[in-house]
């Protein structure tokens, strides 16, 4: 999965090396797309019996993503990134999304989504305007993202649903700093769907 890449890393991870490359999803070859269903596919079994709760909700599509490969060149972690213009207690700002994280489940516990989400951090940075990142995850991963420098955002999180204004409560929202210090409480509108 090297096509459309910004750039490519090689990062030893606890396997050895991992390549890193972020890349628009919309250069995504027939291929990128048919490796990446089958990791969604082995992260969200089909027939694994119950659906997930968050499919009522509308998400946001990123435009970039992260990709990390196993040094065997399986595609072992995915981080979607989302570029977005959001308000911050009413004042306007760019910020960075961070969803759709999956990591093949026979490849977990290794690094490879730790490799995938500082990356991810990384190219905020490298933006001119993105102020802070923002993720939605379930409480038990609070913790995790908490290890890699994400805090809590205990405020209000509002968004659209399918056009309208609504109060984001499905998840819990943790923020980072980039260009400026992350907020962690307040209002938030992302002035559109969640990630």
């Amino acid at each position: 999965m090297n096509h459309g890449t910004l750039n490519d890393d090689v990062s030893a991870g606890m396997d050895g090396a991992a390549r890193v490359t972020v890349q628009r999803l919309d250069a995504f070859t027939d291929n990128d797309r048919a490796v990446l269903r089958a990791l969604s596919h082995a992260v969200y079994p089909p027939d694994a019996g119950g659906e997930w709760s968050g499919r009522h909700l509308e998400w946001a599509t990123p435009t970039w993503c992260v990709c990390v490969q196993a040094p065997d060149g399986t595609l072992a972690s995915f981080i979607g990134i989302v570029l977005r213009r959001a308000t911050c207690d009413g004042a306007p700002l760019h910020i960075g999304g961070i969803g759709g994280v999956m990591t093949h489940p026979a490849l977990r516990r290794r690094g490879f989504a730790g490799l995938g989400m500082r990356r991810a951090v990384e190219f905020f940075h490298a933006q001119e305007d993105v102020a802070f990142g923002l993720l939605v995850c379930d409480t038990h991963r609070l913790g995790y993202y908490g290890s890699l420098g994400w805090q809590e955002f205990t405020g209000e999180l509002h968004v659209l649903q399918h056009g309208q204004p609504a109060l984001f409560t499905y998840n819990r929202v943790m923020t980072i700093g980039v260009k400026s210090t992350a907020p962690l409480a307040g209002c938030i509108d992302l002035l559109g769907p969640p990630w």
